[in-house]
């Protein structure tokens, strides 16, 4: 499933640059499928780490710039651009294993950060009302967000690495690549076209080049390993999910099949009967609305895959557009069922799917599914402000208005909304039959409202 946050008034960002732009239209991609392949590049990158324990975890943003950013927490930045423009899937790593070499060597930790621009940030944000609408996927003109979370695009603002940290990330990419077999012919590259922006003017450059300076030294010292690894026999990094080889070309083509003109991809006339091909005709129909023209590709194209969670995935997205929610249930579920022993985490985002799927048939009994499910998801996600405004409405459908009085109070924290917030947790505490569980999530809300209350005096 593919979620994105559209018009975001009043949002600004640093995009690896010495320059803030504001931005009208930023757009952040949810997608289970691209977000799975990213995390088995990742993998393949920290195989051999120390830090068994620490996880990264991939979010992508439209965005055609080649970039990637982190924030000092444990997600890594992606934009479009940076899938786009790579030319194989080990420059991708070189990237990657870069930005890895910023958190694992805690150099987030010895950069000022203005607290207090930091937190203007995050209100604005809020007040701008980053989360999520019922509708669309990819498709630039809808939206179905799931939040990104502005606390951690408002740090990033604040970060700029010296160029002695960029060395010690570059080495660090360098050595784990090594270990990891990993050919650097991607990484030298990328590092061989940025050497040649160093000719060009500020204002002509990369933006990843004007956060990551270079210079020839750097380039040296990559040609220094990549002598050493000569001797190495080195691992070409396949993905597979399910036992089926994922392209980077099919995941490119995902991204272009969704953003461009619909019209234009059906009325390609190189259309063929590749993967790709299908592949587009299947989106192209589901965005304007040709829904049994889709499905009727979708089965072309689930011959071709073996038991691939995403195709069901699709298929489930395509009834759901159509309005056959429990058709698109049937399918959710059985995506959910073979992800959930790929890689569990995966399946949130299906699960989010699913759960709108339930609570537009409008069933009691899956109106009940909807709130289970949605009470494991905010485990996993408790700052996802949408869960909370799903499960009160879920809940209220069901007649647990104290549940969903407790909902609504947590989506209004979210969103700094502190009144709301302690209004909503008092109206909750007026039915009796309310869990121990939701009142001592109330308790939490009433205290943590009072302490950014004496925190504005």
């Amino acid at each position: 499933m593919v979620v994105k946050i559209k018009k975001l008034l009043f949002i600004f960002f640093i995009f690896f640059s010495h320059y803030a732009f504001a931005s009208s239209n930023v757009k952040i991609i949810r997608d289970a499928e691209i977000e799975l392949f990213l995390q088995k590049i990742i993998i393949s990158i920290t195989k051999n780490l120390k830090q068994k324990s620490q996880k990264f975890y991939p979010r992508l943003i439209l965005d055609s710039q080649y970039n990637a950013f982190v924030t000092g927490s444990n997600k890594i930045y992606i934009n479009t651009g940076l899938i786009n423009k790579a030319s194989s899937i080990s420059e991708i790593q070189g990237v990657l294993a870069h930005e890895i070499g910023h958190l694992v060597l805690n150099h987030h930790d010895t950069r000022a950060i203005n607290k207090s621009k930091s937190s203007n940030f995050s209100t604005i944000a809020a007040i701008a009302g980053i989360g999520l609408s019922m509708e669309g996927k990819l498709d630039s003109n809808a939206v179905a967000g799931l939040i990104i979370g502005s606390r951690d695009l408002a740090t990033k603002s604040y970060f700029q690495f010296t160029r002695i940290q960029e060395q010690q990330a570059d080495k660090f990419a360098l050595n784990i690549m090594q270990k990891a077999k990993i050919s650097l012919n991607g990484l030298q590259h990328l590092l061989s076209r940025l050497s040649e922006e160093e000719l060009l003017n500020q204002s002509m450059r990369s933006s990843f080049y004007r956060s990551h300076p270079f210079s020839k030294l750097r380039l040296r010292q990559l040609k220094k390993y990549i002598n050493l690894s000569s001797s190495l026999k080195l691992q070409k990094t396949n993905i597979f999910i399910n036992n089926n080889l994922i392209s980077l070309e099919y995941i490119n083509n995902k991204i272009r099949s969704y953003n461009k003109n619909p019209f234009q991809i059906l009325d390609n006339k190189k259309n063929t009967n590749s993967v790709l091909s299908i592949y587009n005709k299947i989106i192209g129909n589901l965005r304007i609305g040709k829904y049994d023209l889709a499905i009727t590709n979708l089965n072309k194209l689930s011959t071709k895959f073996k038991n691939y969670p995403f195709v069901f995935e699709l298929y489930g997205d395509i009834y759901f557009a159509k309005g056959d929610f429990n058709k698109a249930i049937e399918y959710y579920k059985r995506a959910i069922e073979i992800l959930n022993k790929v890689s569990y985490r995966s399946s949130d985002l299906i699960k989010f799917s699913l759960v709108k799927s339930y609570i537009q048939t409008k069933n009691l009994n899956n109106l009940n599914k909807s709130i289970d499910i949605l009470e494991d998801l905010i485990k996993n996600n408790p700052r996802w402000s949408y869960l909370w405004r799903l499960l009160a409405k879920a809940s209220g459908r069901v007649n647990k208005k104290g549940i969903s009085y407790i909902a609504l109070a947590e989506e209004a924290f979210i969103k700094k909304d502190f009144l709301k917030a302690k209004k909503y947790v008092n109206l909750a505490f007026k039915y009796p039959h309310l869990s121990k569980e939701y009142i001592l999530r109330g308790k939490d809300i009433l205290v943590r409202t009072s302490e950014k209350n004496e925190k504005t005096y």
